[in-house]
């Protein structure tokens, strides 16, 4: 594998996140982009919170954000943490000569105005982007097979099989700025207050664990989650979860594939 490649991967959640740790520690320079600032519940599991303190640590790698040039060479010459780049997207392509952009629609973004010429490779994740069109390539991200590659022509990733669900959101009950009274990873019963909205309380709507929650003093509008209880107490609440880590796999080999020559295998040339 060649690890003189640059990456630009658009997104901040918990896939992007996954994706962009997995290349930083398989030896490529990468940056992280977000425009907007993250209202995500799950920050342990993701490097949200580097968009508003400055650096955040996942598995322990740190990113940490670039708003001034020299910081933004330092993370990318040196490997020492991941930067991130805000603002316009237009800006952060053009910040330096990317091999490959990996981009995802993630809240209360709009959607990356990916193009296949961004970069000599682009690659979308999850079924909102479609290869030949807005990517070279596309990852799913759930149905059966997440970290499965599609490529032009190929049919869009199948949705999930709908299950029983697993979690549960608390929204805010009016507009204005949560409180948080309880930490990720609390224990909580049904109609316990994880917080406020001004002074309205947040009650939790099942018992379980508390597995995101939104920054302290986050503006909301009424009826945004601003938590997330798992009715298991075992729901993984940090570090890169399983499916995430297949994502990042998928993408790491589908670099090293393209960027290396290597053509894809097919049964069908054994006919």
């Amino acid at each position: 594998m060649s690890n003189d490649k640059s990456i630009l991967v658009c997104g901040i959640g918990e896939t992007a996140s996954a994706v962009a740790r997995r290349l930083h520690v398989d030896g490529y320079a990468v940056a992280l982009y977000r425009a907007a600032a993250p209202l995500l519940l799950r920050r342990r599991m993701s490097f949200a919170d580097a968009w508003h303190d400055g650096y955040a640590l996942l598995e322990g790698i740190e990113a940490r954000r670039a708003d001034v040039n020299a910081e933004f060479q330092l993370g990318l010459r040196t490997r020492a943490f991941i930067p991130l780049l805000r603002g316009r997207y237009s800006d952060a392509l053009e910040s330096w000569p990317w091999d490959v952009v990996v981009a995802t629609h993630e809240d209360r973004e709009p959607p990356p105005l990916t193009a296949p010429d961004d970069a000599e490779l682009t690659i979308g994740l999850g079924p909102a982007f479609t290869p030949g069109v807005d990517c070279d390539l596309a990852i799913d991200t759930d149905g059966p097979d997440p970290g499965a590659i599609r490529r032009k022509g190929d049919a869009r990733q199948r949705r999930a099989r709908e299950t029983e669900p697993q979690s549960c959101d608390a929204p805010a009950p009016v507009s204005g700025l949560f409180r948080a009274e309880l930490s990720i990873g609390a224990a909580v019963q049904a109609g316990a207050t994880l917080g406020f909205v001004d002074n309205v309380p947040v009650l939790a709507p099942i018992s379980g664990r508390l597995i995101g929650v939104a920054r302290r003093e986050q503006a909301v509008v009424e009826g945004a989650a601003v938590a997330e209880i798992a009715q298991a107490h075992a729901t993984q609440v940090s570090g890169v979860g399983f499916a995430n880590q297949l994502v990042a796999r998928g993408v790491s080999f589908a670099i090293e594939m393209e960027l290396e020559g290597f053509e894809p295998f097919s049964f069908e040339d054994w006919f």
